[in-house]
């Protein structure tokens, strides 16, 4: 075996984990490639290849503005339900929370460009 080392360019060894579930989306993504090598592909995707990192920490944020505005919606159909009335205010507010929502929501896609 010592012969064998002195002679490799690849000297250094790499020795990982992974689940059977990984190990099934690591062989996928050979045959998809055509590398039938796993050290190969490996060592491909890790040098040649990228990681994602997106950070979602906007979209966090505006999900709980719009959770908040839900929850003042949901308090003024509980006040029509209780009263059986409706108000002008109340559907200007509707309005102005939905309106609300979709400035998010537009907020949310013009960041993802």
């Amino acid at each position: 075996m010592e012969s064998k080392m002195v002679n490799r360019t690849r000297k250094e060894l790499i020795k990982f984990f992974v689940t059977l579930d990984e190990l099934e989306a690591i062989s996928k993504k050979m045959k998809q490639t055509g590398i039938t090598n796993r050290s190969a592909f490996l060592r491909k995707v890790a040098i040649d290849g990228y990681v994602i990192h997106i950070d979602y920490a906007y979209l966090k944020e505006h999900t709980r503005q719009i959770r908040m505005i839900g929850t003042n919606i949901n308090q003024i159909a509980h006040h029509l339900n209780a009263t059986g009335e409706i108000y002008q205010s109340d559907l200007i507010a509707i309005q102005e929370m939905l309106e609300e929502i979709w400035r998010l929501q537009r907020s949310i896609l013009s960041s993802l460009r």
